[in-house]
């Protein structure tokens, strides 16, 4: 009799798991379809404006980042453009009376905020204090994944397109395949992506891969002069970002390639930060681990090519037509 009660309490336990992991599933492709519906019902519509020294406080989504500056769409105000500055506080909560502060680099499209500051001059928001939760941060950098992951390969099957029509069956279930890996739904995902490119459309400026030696994230030293051209060139530029991903070889374990492409990448930004860019220029830095190789992972020379952290200089094309 209790053989029975305790199979039948594990049952219930691995069908409730089962029921958690496809509701968060259906969340996860859900909020991305939802968040690029908003993302491109925006284009087109004039932004709100506050008068100069009133108090806002206000809720949305993060539409766009542009250096110093973020567009939300809130509910109560619309698009409202959100100024950032060194006094700006970012914050998420840690308990009921306690907060972590962040980084402006976790500020990325797909956020939802809660923004405090005042109005100025130009009828933008001056933030005072910009609070999410860590949810909604993993919800934002989930889609930004999705979003580079299916980009990517959506672009090799394009190419294969011109190439070999017998290979389009090919790619297609390739990025079936690959949308499963993220734990998504690949029409969503193929949706969000053209959506929120619409939006958000690039273009890349400069770029280049920094590689590392076989475990190590240390950055060569022959790299930090490229590194301190960029950061020089780039200040130059009007509205730029810099991204930054961090990714690994497959030797070694799962967790120690993903806390690898984590700490190659940080280390790239402090770098550049510590040539003159702000925090606030720089893209939340992705560890991609061992997705998206650039060569094999068989021989010590191919392993080089995919120890990397790929940076890229991009001006936002809209924003900086508008200006």
């Amino acid at each position: 009799m209790s053989v029975r009660a305790g199979s039948s309490l594990a049952d219930a336990r691995n069908a409730l798991g089962h029921k958690k992991a496809g509701y968060m599933n259906r969340r996860i492709s859900s909020f991305i379809a939802s968040a690029a519906l908003v993302l491109s019902a925006s284009v087109g519509f004039a932004q709100a404006t506050a008068s100069a020294g009133q108090s806002i406080e206000t809720k949305g989504l993060i539409l766009t980042r542009d250096g110093d500056t973020l567009t939300v769409d809130s509910p109560n105000h619309g698009k409202q453009v959100i100024v950032i500055n060194d006094e700006t506080k970012v914050v998420t909560p840690k308990g009921l009376f306690r907060h972590n502060n962040m980084e402006v680099t976790s500020l990325v499209p797909g956020l939802e905020v809660s923004v405090k500051g005042t109005g100025d001059a130009n009828g933008q928001v001056v933030a005072e204090r910009i609070e999410f939760s860590k949810d909604s941060l993993r919800r934002a950098n989930q889609i930004h994944a999705a979003m580079t992951a299916t980009k990517g390969q959506v672009a090799e099957n394009q190419k294969g397109v011109a190439e070999n029509q017998k290979g389009v069956a090919e790619n297609q279930r390739g990025i079936s395949a690959n949308a499963e890996k993220i734990g998504t739904n690949a029409a969503d995902i193929r949706a969000a992506e053209k959506r929120f490119d619409d939006l958000t459309e690039f273009d890349v400026k400069k770029e280049f891969s920094v590689t590392f030696p076989t475990g190590k994230s240390d950055i060569p030293q022959e790299a930090q002069q490229q590194l301190t051209d960029l950061a020089k060139e780039a200040q130059g530029m009007k509205g730029y970002l810099i991204d930054v991903q961090g990714f690994a070889s497959t030797s070694g374990n799962a967790d120690r390639n993903q806390q690898l492409s984590q700490e190659r990448a940080e280390n790239i930004v402090d770098f550049l930060h510590q040539k003159g860019i702000p925090l606030k220029n720089i893209v939340n830095p992705a560890a991609m681990g061992t997705s998206k190789p650039v060569a094999g992972n068989d021989t010590e020379e191919d392993r080089l090519k995919n120890q990397r952290v790929e940076v890229k200089v991009l001006v936002n094309r809209g924003l900086n037509s508008s200006k």
